[in-house]
């Protein structure tokens, strides 16, 4: 069965399942929802909690011995498996075997990374999803991160004015945890009233940008936030190689996708594993740029690679000039 976040609350108050699988990427989104299921099984009178971690060379043979052993105070045991990559080293065997012969002294709790759709198509991820319950866990939209941390600031008894919100949007965008961390450090200061000169005093750069947040704000055709992620990458030292790589999926991406309409583009996103929550900026960018200028930024692309490699040209530049080209706007010639 599969959950939204904002449903799990209304779940665990109901009942409890015999099996999560929790999937995402932030890690405090994550880290959030497994401890609510955790304090639910606490309130079951689920007390023992044994961690796997099922990295490269795990004995998941020890996994199935463990989950089939009598819990040593006779009580019930959640049983946490976390798997870095979200590829089970045996394919997922065994966890197949829990979930199609579950202990019910034993809670199973998965947790991975966002897997895609082949992945859910698996064997051993539709075992899991039969038995009990699937929650796939979404990074906060953008234009819904304002809103996310008002609610944080209410919860912890603070008000913002918007000036102060805004600030500590811009400071701690793109890290969640980052955000909370900030939040209680004003809760501290003793003051329930935040304002832009607080936060401005009390709050240091948390932002997490990362190539890929770079890439999506290009598709949004932000050239301001673009600049300022890319300045950010430079200045924390990322290799611009990785960046480039990610400039350069997005590119190829809307180059496949660009002419399609209606169902011939659907089928293009499938195609391209572009799911239907991550579409509407590849919308956006597909309307403001053509297929010339797209080509455009895939010769610049290339030629930012060389420069990379040793061409001689400044690739930091020319990371600078593909940006501004992905968000509308073209700078000199490639």
């Amino acid at each position: 069965m599969k959950l939204r976040q904002d449903q799990l609350h209304d779940h665990l108050q109901k009942t409890l399942a015999s099996c999560y699988v929790v999937s995402g990427d932030d890690p405090l989104l994550v880290m959030e929802a497994c401890d609510s299921i955790r304090a639910a099984a606490r309130q079951q009178g689920i007390e023992e909690r044994e961690l796997f971690h099922a990295e490269a060379g795990f004995d998941w043979s020890g996994l199935r011995e463990e989950a089939n052993a009598m819990s040593l105070f006779a009580s019930r045991r959640i049983l946490e498996v976390r798997i870095a990559n979200g590829k089970p080293s045996d394919k997922g065997a065994t966890l197949q075997a829990l979930a199609e012969h579950p202990n019910p002294d034993n809670l199973l709790l998965v947790v991975l990374p966002r897997i895609d759709a082949k992945a859910q198509r698996s064997s051993w991820f539709q075992a899991l999803d039969k038995a009990g319950v699937f929650l796939p866990i979404w990074p906060i939209d953008r234009g819904q991160y304002n809103g996310w941390l008002q609610r944080r600031l209410h919860a912890a008894g603070l008000h913002a004015e918007p000036a102060a919100l805004a600030a500590l949007a811009q400071q701690t965008e793109g890290n969640l945890l980052a955000a909370v961390q900030e939040i209680e450090k004003l809760r501290l200061l003793g003051s329930t009233q935040i304002t832009e000169e607080l936060v401005a005093e009390a709050i240091g750069d948390s932002s997490r940008f990362d190539a890929f947040g770079l890439a999506d704000a290009c598709l949004e055709g932000n050239l301001a936030q673009s600049s300022r992620m890319l300045s950010h990458l430079h200045s924390e030292g990322v290799d611009a190689i990785m960046i480039l790589g990610a400039l350069n999926r997005k590119i190829r991406q809307l180059i496949a996708l660009h002419g399609q309409s209606g169902q011939q583009l659907s089928a293009a996103f499938k195609q391209q594993n572009v799911w239907p929550r991550q579409q509407g900026p590849y919308k956006k960018a597909l309307q403001r740029l053509s297929q010339a200028q797209l080509h455009d930024a895939l010769r610049l692309a290339e030629k930012t690679d060389n420069a990379i490699k040793g061409s001689g040209d400044a690739p930091w530049l020319l990371l600078t000039e593909l940006v501004t080209c992905l968000c509308g706007t073209r700078l000199g010639a490639v």
